[in-house]
C-alpha cells in the first residue's frame, strides 16, 4: 500500500482509511494536501485567509481540493485518482518535503502532477508532464471550488455575505476578491488569482455553472460538455477553472503549470503572474525547496541498525516537527482551523524541536509567546498574532513554566547569555529583558501556592480535563510542582552563569522536592492533584484513575522523586500495551461522582484512558534517565507510526504511517488501535527531544556538547553527524558511555 524511500513515500492505492496529508507551505502561502489530491490552502491564517472549501468530517471524504480534469474523447478522469469515478490505469502518489506528486496513466495517456508552494511566489504550483503513446487531442482542466475566506461566517451568515464575493477574468487571469462587511484585516486580505502559462480557450469562475445542478466534484458538467462557458460571480458561489485544448503527437511531452497564489492589488497579481510564467520559473522554484529540505535536515542525521527509526530520526520526525512549529494545531484533517490561534503551552515545546534547526527561528516564536506575559508572570493560555483577535485569558498552571525550560534550551544551543537581555513587551503594559520574564514566570508560580504547597491548578495544568478539580480555586497540581521543580533547576544554571543568587531558586526546588515525596507518594506511583475539597486524585486508594502517568514520569525528569523507579514500574505495569502507553488507569466513567464525573471521554478515548503519545514521550526520557535503554526502546518503537499501523492494521489505526499521532485509542474502548489528531501534536517535538537528546543522547551544554547515550544492543553501533555552534560533529556511539566535547575542542570525529 505504501513504500518509503529516501524521503519520500509512496501509495499504490488512494483510498487509505484517512486522508494521509502532506503539507507544502513558504512560510505565508500554505496548502494541506492529501494523497487523493484533496485539501485545502489558505493566506497565513485559515481562519480568516482560507482560499478554497474543504469539507471537514462530511461524505464523500476529502473534498474538495485541486483537481485536474482531463477529457479524453469521452473518458474523464483525474491524475489524483480523486475524485472522478473512471479511474487511471496505473496509479500512484507521493508526499516528499514540502511537495506531493501523482503520477498516472490511462489509455496509453502519462501524467504527472507535481504539487509544491516555492520560496518566490505565494502560490501553489501544480505542474503537469503530459504525454501520450499515439496522437490525439485532449481537454485539460485545472479546477478549485472557492469558498468565503472566513470559514465560520461562512457557515453562519453565508446567505447574505456570499453576495458580496466576487471572481472574474482579467485578461488571461482569473481574480477573486474576498471583500464582505466587517471582515478583520480588509486592507491585509489579498486577491486571489488562477493563471496557467499555456493559452486557454475559456474559463469559469460561477462554481453552479461549471459544476451543474444536483452535481459534485465527481462529474461537473461543462467537464462533461467539453467546454467552459466563460461565467464570472458577482454574488454566489465562487469556483476557478480553465479549460486548456491539447493537440499531443505519439511520443511528444507536454508541459502545463497552473499557480494559484494571492496578492494585495491587480497590478501586484498581474507582477506575480508574470514571475511565474518566466522561463525555468517552476524549475527553480522547486530546486530551491528541495535544496531547503536538505540544508535543514543535514543538521542532524543518524545511521541505525533499526531502519525505521532511522528514518523517523532523519526525515519524518523533524518534517513534522517543523510543520507544528509553523502551524501549532491550527488546522489539519481532524482540526478545522477555527478557533486554534497560537497556544503558549504548546508553542512553547514546539519551539524546543526547532532549537538545534534555527536558533532565529526559535527566538522570534519564543518572543512572540512572551508577548503574552503578562507582569505578574502569568501568561494568555492562546492568541491569535495573525488574526488579531482578544487572546483566550484562561491561566494554566503550567503556560508560563514552559517559558522558562525553552528559553533555557535555547541558551544552551547558542553558548551565549546575549538573548537573556533582549527586551520584550508584557502584554499588560511595560517591558523587559529575556531573563527578567522567565524571573517573573518563577515568581508568579510562588506567589500561587496552594493550602499543601503545590501549585495551585487554577484553570488547569496540562491535563485540560483537570479543570473540574480546582473550579474552588483551591485545587492544586502535582504534576505542576513537578515541572516546576524542573525550571527551577534550569533557572538556578542560568543565575549562575550570570552571575546572580542561585541558591534561591535551588531551596525553593528542594521545598517542593520534599513536599513531592512526603505528601505526593503514595507508595507505588505519585498521586496526579489534590482536588478543591482535598481528595487526592491519583490514589491507590481511589475507585478509578489511580494511576496517572505524567506524574511518574516527571518524578524522574524533575530529579525530585526519591521512588522514581518504583513508580516507572508501575507505568510499566499498569499502564503500558502493546500500542503505546496509556495515560491514566483505570478508565473513568461516574468519577469522582455519577452527578459531576471528571470526564464526559468515553473509556480509552482521549484524555480517559487513550494512549495519549506526547505524554509516552516523557516516559521514554525517564527510562532514559534510569539508564534502562531495553525499556526505553520498546517505549520509543511501539509508537513508531509504520510500527503502531502494522500492529494495530491499517484499517484500525487509520492515520499516517509516517507523523506521530496525539493520542490512540486504549485497551478499554472497543476501537483500541485507532490513532487520530495526526500531524499537529506535541507529541512530534517531544519524541524528537526523547530520541536524538536521551536515547542517543546528544545534548547541547553551556560549555560544549555533552554525549550520554541510553541504547539498547539494537541500535548499536550508531553513528551520528550533529551541527553544533558552526561545526559538524561526527559521532560513533558503540557503548552506553558518557562523555563532553568541549566548546573549544577542535576534534569533531568522536568514538564512545
Amino acid at each position: 500500500m505504501y513504500k518509503f524511500n529516501d524521503r519520500e513515500i509512496t501509495f499504490d492505492k488512494y483510498n487509505t482509511p484517512t486522508p494521509w496529508m502532506n503539507y507544502l507551505s513558504n512560510g505565508t502561502f500554505h496548502t494541506m494536501i492529501s494523497q487523493a489530491g484533496g485539501g485545502v490552502a489558505f493566506y497565513k491564517s485559515p481562519q480568516i485567509w482560507r482560499i478554497n472549501h474543504y469539507r471537514f468530517f462530511h461524505l464523500p471524504t476529502d473534498r474538495s481540493g485541486f483537481y485536474t480534469y482531463i477529457k479524453d474523447n469521452d473518458d474523464i478522469w483525474c491524475p489524483t485518482n480523486e475524485p472522478c469515478k473512471s479511474k487511471p490505469d496505473k496509479w500512484s502518489s507521493t508526499h516528499g518535503m514540502g511537495y506531493t506528486r501523482f503520477e498516472a496513466e490511462k489509455n496509453g495517456l502519462e501524467i504527472t502532477s507535481t504539487y509544491f508552494v516555492g520560496e518566490y511566489e505565494n502560490a501553489l504550483i501544480w505542474n503537469l508532464k503530459i504525454k501520450s503513446n499515439s496522437d490525439r487531442k485532449i481537454t485539460v482542466f485545472p479546477y478549485v471550488e472557492l469558498g468565503m475566506m472566513e470559514f465560520m461566517r461562512e457557515l453562519q451568515w453565508q446567505c447574505y455575505n456570499k453576495h458580496q464575493l466576487t471572481a472574474y477574468n482579467m485578461g488571461d487571469i482569473l481574480v477573486y476578491k474576498y471583500g464582505v462587511e466587517d471582515q478583520p484585516k480588509p486592507d491585509q486580505t489579498p486577491l486571489v488569482y488562477f493563471a496557467t502559462d499555456v493559452p486557454t480557450t475559456a474559463f469559469d469562475c460561477d462554481r453552479d455553472e461549471f459544476v451543474g445542478s444536483y452535481r459534485s466534484e465527481e462529474n461537473p458538467q461543462n467537464v462533461e460538455k467539453g467546454k467552459c462557458t466563460n461565467s464570472t460571480l458577482y454574488g454566489g458561489d465562487p469556483c476557478f477553472a480553465l479549460q486548456i485544448d491539447l493537440d499531443l503527437k505519439a511520443g511528444e511531452e507536454k508541459e502545463v503549470n497552473i499557480f494559484l497564489g494571492t496578492a494585495m492589488t491587480e497590478d501586484a497579481v498581474k507582477a506575480s503572474v508574470h514571475h511565474c510564467r518566466e522561463k525555468n520559473f517552476v524549475d527553480n522554484s522547486y530546486k530551491k525547496l528541495c535544496e531547503s529540505w536538505d540544508n535543514y535536515l543535514s543538521k542532524f542525521q543518524c545511521e541505525l541498525p533499526d531502519k525505521d527509526t532511522q528514518l523517523m530520526i532523519n526525515v519524518w520526525n523533524p518534517y513534522q516537527a517543523e510543520r507544528n512549529f509553523q502551524f501549532s494545531r491550527n488546522i489539519s484533517y481532524y482540526a478545522t482551523g477555527t478557533f486554534r490561534g497560537v497556544g503558549v503551552r504548546d508553542t512553547a515545546q514546539d519551539i524546543l524541536a526547532m532549537i538545534p534547526f534555527n536558533l532565529r527561528r526559535a527566538k522570534n516564536k519564543l518572543n512572540l509567546l512572551f508577548t503574552q506575559q503578562y507582569r505578574d508572570g502569568h501568561c494568555n493560555h492562546y492568541c491569535f498574532p495573525l488574526e488579531g483577535w482578544e487572546p483566550v485569558k484562561r491561566i494554566h498552571s503550567d503556560n508560563h513554566l514552559w517559558l522558562v525550560m525553552t528559553c533555557y534550551h535555547i541558551i544552551m544551543e547558542e553558548g551565549t547569555l546575549d538573548y537573556l537581555d533582549e527586551v520584550i513587551d508584557f502584554y499588560d503594559g511595560g517591558s523587559a529583558t529575556v531573563w527578567e520574564h522567565i524571573k517573573k514566570s518563577i515568581e508568579f508560580c510562588m506567589n500561587n501556592l496552594g493550602e499543601n504547597g503545590f501549585p495551585l491548578m487554577l484553570a488547569s495544568d496540562w491535563n485540560d480535563m483537570l479543570y473540574k478539580v480546582c473550579r474552588e480555586g483551591k485545587g492544586e497540581s502535582i504534576w505542576t510542582g513537578m515541572q516546576f521543580g524542573t525550571v527551577l533547576r534550569m533557572i538556578a544554571e542560568l543565575a549562575e552563569l550570570k552571575g546572580e543568587d542561585k541558591q534561591k531558586y535551588l531551596d525553593i526546588y528542594e521545598s517542593q522536592k520534599k513536599l513531592v515525596n512526603e505528601k505526593a507518594w503514595d507508595g507505588k506511583w505519585y498521586i496526579r492533584c489534590i482536588t478543591d475539597d482535598g481528595r487526592y486524585i491519583g490514589s491507590e486508594k481511589e475507585p478509578q484513575a489511580k494511576i496517572w502517568l505524567n506524574s511518574q514520569s516527571w518524578s524522574v525528569i524533575s530529579g525530585m522523586g526519591e521512588n522514581g523507579q518504583t513508580a516507572m514500574d508501575s507505568v510499566n505495569e499498569y499502564l503500558d500495551t502493546d500500542l503505546g502507553i496509556k495515560k491514566i488507569h483505570p478508565s473513568m466513567k461516574d468519577y469522582p461522582s455519577k452527578e459531576d464525573p471528571l470526564t464526559y471521554y468515553n473509556k480509552g478515548c482521549g484524555e480517559n484512558g487513550s494512549v495519549f503519545c506526547h505524554a509516552n514521550t516523557w516516559a521514554i526520557i525517564a527510562e532514559c534517565m534510569l539508564k534502562r535503554p531495553e525499556r526505553a526502546y520498546k517505549y520509543y518503537h511501539q509508537l513508531l507510526p509504520m510500527v503502531a499501523q502494522k500492529k494495530a492494521g491499517e484499517w484500525r489505526y487509520k492515520a499516517e504511517p509516517y507523523v506521530y499521532a496525539s493520542n490512540i485509542f486504549g485497551p478499554e474502548s472497543d476501537k483500541f488501535g485507532l490513532a487520530n489528531v495526526s500531524w499537529l501534536t506535541g507529541t512530534a517535538a517531544w519524541m524528537y527531544i526523547a530520541v536524538t537528546q536521551y536515547m542517543l543522547g546528544i545534548r547541547a551544554k553551556w560549555d560544549g556538547l555533552e554525549i550520554d547515550p541510553c541504547l539498547p544492543k539494537e541500535l548499536l553501533p550508531a553513528k551520528v553527524t550533529r551541527v553544533f555552534r558552526g561545526k559538524k560533529y561526527n559521532i560513533t556511539i558503540t557503548k552506553n558511555e558518557k562523555i563532553f566535547i568541549k566548546d573549544d575542542d577542535k576534534n569533531v570525529n568522536v568514538v564512545i
